[in-house]
């Protein structure tokens, strides 16, 4: 796959144009025999700051507010959780990626992760995460794609407002790709088993003194799966879940 620039300003309408004509030459390009799709699937990913799936932005709009409500009818003494000793939770994921080489066809996987926070000081933790997420029918290719990831590394969380506690956190590890447009699938070269990073923050929004909703995380989350190229992608993850905490004390 080629790299897409990660940081290329498209309007949304220009945006649509181009994934429409980089479809469109996919598609005549495979009527002749040729199928650069398939050559090229693990291209970089882009972030696109003005294209959102609307589903997703909805829920998380929902999440969020739901997570206000909760918290302004909580009593104030219910809101100790930011001392909690060790914290675990389960997030609904949506990884924003581009496979077209040359262009911006953008495509979305759905998935969700489970991580395990111990926190040996107030603000600091080391965090455990198991994620996967799954496209099956990316455009263009007709084919699908899971990328299952396993990472660990630090968290700062910072503790001083009673109902929020906003985080950062860079978590390293290993990706495992799966299905037709995995490297090593089809007769595509390359490793299915590749590096993988996220570096990113997120807010935890306290409803209770160990229930807390993650209202949102944003990540950018790097695989390098070989390509031919440059052999690394540039993805986006959103993330909104349920967090829940252990040990601590008022």
């Amino acid at each position: 796959m080629k790299l897409c620039s990660s940081a290329h300003p498209v309007l949304r309408t220009e945006l649509f144009a181009q994934v429409f004509l980089n479809q469109t030459e996919t598609l005549n390009k495979t009527k002749t025999g040729q199928n650069p799709m398939r050559k090229s699937v693990f291209t970089t990913i882009v972030f696109s700051k003005t294209v959102f799936n609307k589903t997703v932005c909805t829920k998380i709009v929902a999440l969020l507010l739901m997570a206000f409500c909760l918290s302004a009818l909580t009593p104030s003494s219910a809101h100790a959780q930011s001392a909690s000793r060790m914290d675990v939770g389960i997030d609904y994921n949506y990884v924003w990626s581009n496979a077209p080489p040359g262009g911006c066809g953008c495509f979305s996987l759905n998935g969700g992760n489970v991580w395990d926070a111990f926190n040996f000081k107030r603000s600091l933790g080391i965090v455990g995460e198991l994620a996967s997420q799954h496209a099956s029918n990316v455009p263009g290719a007709d084919a699908d794609l899971t990328l299952t990831s396993y990472l660990a590394g630090p968290r700062y969380r910072w503790t001083g407002a009673r109902h929020f506690t906003p985080f950062a956190q860079v978590l390293v590890g290993g990706v495992h790709a799966s299905g037709v447009l995995a490297p090593g699938s089809s007769g595509l070269g390359g490793s299915a088993n590749a590096f993988g990073m996220i570096a990113g923050s997120g807010l935890d929004i306290g409803i209770t003194r160990h229930i807390a909703v993650r209202a949102l995380e944003a990540d950018y989350y790097l695989t390098r799966f070989n390509n031919g190229v440059n052999d690394h992608q540039n993805n986006l993850r959103l993330a909104a879940g349920i967090v829940i905490r252990f040990g601590g004390s008022d």
